[in-house]
């Protein structure tokens, strides 16, 4: 009987795990690890995927690890600007009463990050990258030479906050959905390899998780099957990415950013391959997904595009 589910596992054994360290013990933000301890066991970068609000801590961080040869990646945000904001700040977070999260809440954070590397020199890569501000501000970064990198996420190119007008809350996110002029901006960023990646940003809840009031639910959604189809619907079919620009953005572009090497596509080598066929429709349900959650707001909907297969 034909099986609900394309083949998406590798076709042959996975790797060995490559294991990223925390930057600071318990991801508290508080107190560094032994990041000279870590690197020296084989951790191939740190992060810890939450944002660090003192700076003191991120300056020490980037003199320790200056030159340990490793990607660090940081959120940048500042949670006392950005209070209890649940939705960017602007015209919509008034008109549908949720308390805004402002830009300055990312670029301020982000700002200060970019003065320490320029000051102590140590390559980074910025995640979560979702204002257009923030944009031009790795713009000015990168022509002055310093080494950033920089990614958003792919629901950041998709959708912004005129969709929360729905208040499901699988478009609770943080960062949050950006305003239209930040959708724009992002998506000029990606083409023009000022934010060097675009990110999946998986993030599973339960039902119960999500099944709550808009600000009170916890953020975040799930992505890993259903990017690239969206994609390439909205992105590549529209014609405002083209096929292969939007290839590197989800692949080799990343690959740099985290210091790891793409294998070549050689007979009877081992190489990394994601089959996808952008006809295939298909519909978006529990049965049909392999992770456990479906917190999505395209759940239910008849996709066009697939990942048949992949390789590693």
């Amino acid at each position: 009987p034909h099986s609900p589910h394309p083949p998406l596992l590798p076709s042959s054994p996975l790797p060995l795990l490559q294991l990223w360290g925390a930057i600071t013990q318990d991801v508290a933000g508080k107190q560094m690890t032994e990041l000279a301890d870590l690197a020296a066991s084989g951790v191939v970068g740190f992060a810890d995927g939450r944002n660090l609000e003192n700076l003191g801590l991120v300056r020490r961080v980037l003199e320790y690890l200056q030159h340990a040869g490793k990607p660090i990646a940081f959120w940048c945000c500042d949670r006392l600007i950005m209070s209890n904001g649940v939705m960017r700040e602007g015209q919509d977070s008034i008109r549908l009463g949720l308390p805004g999260n402002p830009a300055i809440s990312e670029t301020a954070a982000l700002a200060s990050v970019l003065e320490l590397v320029a000051a102590i020199g140590t390559p980074v890569h910025i995640m979560r990258v979702s204002t257009a501000r923030s944009v031009e501000l790795i713009a000015s970064a990168k022509s002055q030479g310093l080494p950033v990198t920089a990614s958003t996420t792919w629901m950041h190119l998709l959708l912004d906050t005129k969709v929360i007008k729905s208040y499901n809350t699988n478009l609770r996110l943080e960062p949050p959905l950006g305003n239209p002029s930040d959708l724009k901006a992002l998506r000029a960023g990606v083409r023009m390899g000022i934010v060097d990646a675009i990110a999946i940003d998986h993030t599973p809840h339960t039902y119960e998780e999500k099944v709550q009031a808009f600000a009170e639910a916890l953020p975040g959604a799930i992505g890993l099957e259903l990017a690239l189809p969206l994609l390439w619907h909205y992105l590549v079919e529209s014609g405002e990415f083209t096929a292969l620009e939007l290839w590197k953005a989800l692949s080799n572009r990343p690959a740099e950013c985290l210091g790891q090497k793409m294998s070549a596509i050689v007979k009877s080598e081992k190489a990394e391959l994601t089959l996808f066929n952008p006809q295939e429709s298909w519909k978006v349900n529990r049965e049909n997904l392999y992770t456990l959650s479906s917190n999505t707001p395209w759940l239910g909907q008849q996709l066009t595009g697939r990942v048949v297969q992949t390789w590693c």
